[in-house]
């Protein structure tokens, strides 16, 4: 689904691609999606003119003539549960899979009680052919070890605080379920990522926002569904509305856009960020979910600072840090960020707490209004 190019060389994790880009900062650094519209910019100038629902569910009906069984990874989130919507509109028939950390952290444990009545209501749809909740029992040193092996995209924080690296490195998969070879697993991925070059705005996308959707499977492909060579207008669409919606959000703080000022609208937890999701129409399942709270961006940091606490106790955030070592040897040191160790656990001194994302090449979309740049512009 994506890769790494330096140069001519392509690599296949962000380390190995930043470790490329280290030993030749003359040669060129890009995320590749593996999607052919995306290398197509006329494409991207205009945008399509009807509803991005229209567009959504056209995809949505293509999967479902393209393979014998869908199943959505579902958190009921704004991304899922926003294709899910598209499911019901179309009729078409989807197993529905929730991934839960319930016994790792009691925070995701009492989201999910919480959310449960209404995840037994999307059972009960007509399209929905199943609903199941898989709870991870555990992550150990070792699973953890070989997820670390097996990964591909990007590495980092996340790494540990995701399902990716439970699924990579358990034996016991669900992935390897009695089902039939032509298989799509749905993700909701991915929002665009808007910035502005020489007066334009461009769209671009970064590999840590796919952190959590990088696994090969054993029967099926894995499908980004705001993604598609058969409607390229899904993602070009929500760029449009993106970019319509920030505006929207600068006119009424009646500001002039800055870099870093159009960086922090777009984070999530910018106080506008279920603004702009409302705008290019994604809705969570319930209030709870249509918001940041349970995401790990959550200011809060509960979810979080749970999972460090079961990383500590089990090993885990110890074999991080040495992979951190790693990272260090191999990767300019501007390319990762440095915290200080806990002096609890075994391993002490100063940690990889993070690694630099890897961005896609900006695509020009269309000349931001004039009266909408400082006078320097951008």
């Amino acid at each position: 689904m994506l890769y790494y190019q330096v140069g001519k060389n392509i690599y296949y994790t962000n380390v190995e691609a930043l470790a490329a880009f280290t030993k030749d900062t003359s040669q060129s650094l890009e995320l590749k999606l593996k999607y052919k519209f995306i290398d197509n910019p006329t494409l991207w100038r205009k945008e399509p003119p009807l509803h991005i629902n229209h567009y959504a569910d056209m995809n949505a009906r293509v999967l479902r003539d393209r393979y014998d069984r869908l199943e959505l990874r579902y958190s009921g989130g704004t991304d899922s549960q926003t294709v899910l919507a598209s499911f019901i509109r179309t009729n078409v028939p989807v197993a529905v899979h929730h991934l839960a950390t319930s016994n790792i952290s009691n925070f995701t444990n009492d989201l999910y009680e919480h959310n449960k009545k209404d995840f037994e209501r999307v059972a009960k749809l007509d399209n929905v052919t199943e609903f199941k909740a898989h709870h991870f029992n555990d992550m150990t040193k070792k699973n953890f070890e070989k997820a670390i092996k097996h990964y591909v995209g990007h590495v980092g924080t996340a790494l540990q605080n995701t399902g990716m690296a439970w699924m990579m490195g358990n034996d016991n998969s669900t992935f390897t379920l009695q089902i039939p070879e032509n298989n799509g697993f749905v993700f909701g991925k991915e929002k665009p990522h808007l910035v502005i070059k020489d007066g334009w705005w461009n769209w671009t996308v970064n590999d840590s926002m796919f952190s959590d959707c990088h696994w090969n499977y054993e029967k099926g492909d894995m499908i980004w569904f705001w993604f598609s060579d058969d409607v390229p207008e899904i993602q070009i669409k929500l760029t449009h509305l993106h970019i319509r919606a920030i505006e929207e959000v600068a006119r009424i703080e009646k500001i002039k856009i800055t870099t870093q000022w159009l960086e922090d609208v777009q984070r999530a937890d910018s106080k506008w960020y279920n603004f702009i999701l409302a705008f290019c129409g994604y809705e969570g399942l319930n209030s709870v979910l249509n918001s940041v709270k349970p995401k790990l961006s959550d200011p809060d940091g509960t979810r979080v600072s749970e999972y460090r606490k079961y990383n500590d106790e089990k090993g885990i955030t110890d074999l991080y840090a040495e992979y951190g070592q790693e990272i260090k040897n191999n990767l300019r040191s501007d390319l990762y960020e440095l915290g200080h160790a806990d002096p609890e656990r075994t391993y002490v001194g100063e940690e990889v707490i993070h690694v630099s994302g890897v961005w896609t090449k900006p695509i020009p979309i269309r000349p931001v209004l004039e009266d909408m740049l400082p006078k320097t512009g951008l």
